[in-house]
C-alpha cells in the first residue's frame, strides 16, 4: 500500500503544489500526496518513473482503502507521488479508476503500470510477492479473487523528462 507523507515533509509538499499550481496559472482545490511503493527504496523507483511519465497507473488493494475508511481515487484527483524520503517528486491527475481482481489485470495495465520489463508476467510475479507479504503481516488470504483498485494517471507536474511514453511493443 502506498505510505503516507511524514509530517516533517509537509512545507515541501505544499511548495511543490503551490510550483505546480502558479505554473497553470489556476487554482486547484485539494490534492492528497502519498509514496507508491511499499518501502524507501521502492517508492523512490517508483517516483522516479512516474516523474519520466514511464508510470501511467498504479496497483492497490481494496482492502486498504476500506480498512482506512479513505475514499477511492476519483477521476479528477491530484496526487503528489513522493519518493522513499517523502520528499515531492510529482504531480499526477487521476484519469480513470476501477476495481478488478487479480486474475483480470490484464497486459496493457501491466505495460501502463511501467514497471519491470512492463510484461504481465513481470507485473504479476512481483505483486503477488508484495501482496502476499502484506497479507502475511496483517493476517489476510491472497488469492486470484483478491480485489485490487486499478488507477491511471497523468503526469502534470513537472512536465516528462521522456519526451513521450513507450508504447507497447518497444
Amino acid at each position: 500500500m502506498s505510505r503516507p507523507p511524514a509530517a516533517g515533509q509537509v512545507p515541501a509538499i505544499e511548495a511543490f503544489w503551490n510550483a505546480y499550481q502558479a505554473a497553470g496559472g489556476e487554482r486547484v482545490e485539494g490534492f492528497s500526496a502519498t509514496a507508491l511503493g511499499p518501502t524507501a527504496v521502492v517508492a523512490d523507483e517508483l517516483a522516479e518513473l512516474v516523474e519520466r511519465g514511464v508510470k501511467r497507473a498504479h496497483a492497490s488493494l481494496l482492502r486498504d482503502f476500506q480498512q482506512s475508511l479513505e475514499a477511492l481515487p476519483q477521476p479528477g484527483d491530484h496526487l503528489v507521488v513522493l519518493d522513499g524520503g517523502g520528499l515531492p517528486r510529482a504531480i499526477v491527475r487521476t484519469s480513470h479508476v476501477e476495481k478488478r481482481h487479480f486474475a483480470d489485470i490484464d497486459a496493457q495495465f501491466a505495460f501502463d503500470c511501467g514497471e519491470g520489463d512492463l510484461s504481465l508476467g513481470w507485473w504479476l510475479t512481483a505483486y503477488r510477492q508484495q501482496f502476499a507479504e502484506q497479507a502475511e503481516r496483517e493476517g489476510f488470504e491472497v488469492g486470484e479473487r483478491l480485489e485490487l483498485v486499478l488507477e491511471f494517471f497523468d503526469l502534470v507536474w513537472p512536465p516528462a523528462a521522456s519526451s513521450q511514453p513507450p508504447t507497447a511493443g518497444e
